[in-house]
């Protein structure tokens, strides 16, 4: 099975990153989907990645970003609000778009509950940071604390550091239903091509990337 692969932040190889021209770029190179950070700002979804940004510069829209991309492939969508406020504004707006191809992700664990109950139908995706997996763990433990945790949140992608990913977890997720997301950093290109070959071979579901060379070698 190939994994979508889907541009972090878009092509941040020719473009500032969280920007239409970003994402417009990886969907013309022949991305699967694109992943963005979206925060609530004076009653506003905008997109930008760090928790402290920089206020008085323009950041696009929320709306924007899928008007332009909704029929384009999978957007992942990062929410990195720490409350609750953005949820009506996301809700009517993810009402717009019903036929979209959407995942919802998040590594701020108290939102999951909120987010599962407010968009039952929509995947969820929950990004596990890498000290969630101590050094201790024999990877048994580190299995069943991922599918348990995944069980619990009600979710259905788990967001693994591809330090983890073995062809164990990935058949215990699929047996539960769920699939399995990595990371592929930007680095030798001749690397990331042997990580991108071992994902598809352990049957991962999909994978972010960072650099868009990448597409153009494995879209051969």
């Amino acid at each position: 099975m190939k994994p979508l692969l889907i541009a972090h932040k878009g092509d941040t190889n020719n473009f500032p990153e969280n920007t239409i021209e970003a994402f417009r770029s990886a969907f013309e190179k022949g991305a699967d989907g694109i992943e963005l950070d979206v925060q609530f700002h004076e009653g506003n979804l905008i997109v930008v990645h760090d928790y402290l940004f920089d206020t008085t510069k323009p950041y696009p829209p929320l709306s924007k970003i899928f008007e332009i991309f909704s029929s384009k492939g999978r957007i992942e969508i990062e929410i990195k609000s720490m409350d609750l406020d953005f949820l009506p504004v996301f809700k009517k707006l993810l009402s717009e778009y019903n036929d979209a191809d959407f995942e919802i992700t998040t590594s701020v664990y108290p939102l999951v509950s909120y987010l599962r109950t407010e968009f039952p139908a929509i995947s969820l995706g929950i990004i596990f940071g890498e000290k969630e997996f101590e050094e201790w763990m024999p990877f048994e433990f580190i299995h069943l604390k991922i599918i348990k945790m995944m069980q619990l949140f009600r979710a259905n992608v788990a967001h693994i550091p591809w330090r983890i990913v073995n062809q164990n977890i990935v058949n215990n997720c699929h047996e539960q239903k769920i699939k399995v997301h990595s990371h592929i950093y930007k680095q030798n290109l001749n690397t990331q091509l042997e990580i991108y070959k071992e994902m598809e071979e352990i049957s991962i579901d999909q994978s972010t990337f960072d650099d868009i060379s990448l597409l153009k070698e494995v879209k051969k």
